[in-house]
């Protein structure tokens, strides 16, 4: 028996049955759930920091994303709202792509 303890995706528990394996699964409440939430992003955030710049970097980027999505549904905000917020952030803003690195700020 391996003991996991940790947040998996909806289909993990029968994919694994599918395999001839019995779970034992938990279901969370609403707190137990998020606070589970935060921590598999921390874990996919750190798997993503250790994967071989690859395909594998794109599966957990693409977790990160999933994991995004639920905590934004969490704090009452649909998939089109965190995309609205996303968008209106990055007219305002920006995105990424220039690689601007600031490294200081000089007051006058």
């Amino acid at each position: 028996m391996v003991k996991h303890n940790k947040l998996v995706r909806d289909r993990v528990p029968e994919l694994i049955q599918a395999e001839g394996k019995q779970v034992i699964v938990k279901h969370l409440n609403q707190a137990e759930h998020f606070e589970q939430a935060r921590l598999k992003l921390y874990e996919e955030l750190k798997e993503y920091e250790e994967a071989n710049i690859d395909e594998e970097c794109l599966e957990e980027l693409a977790d990160i994303l999933e994991l995004a999505y639920e905590l934004g549904k969490m704090h009452g905000a649909s998939f089109e709202e965190m995309n609205a917020i996303r968008s209106e952030k990055r007219e305002r803003k920006g995105g990424f792509e220039k690689g601007l690195f600031l490294e200081e700020v000089l007051d006058e």
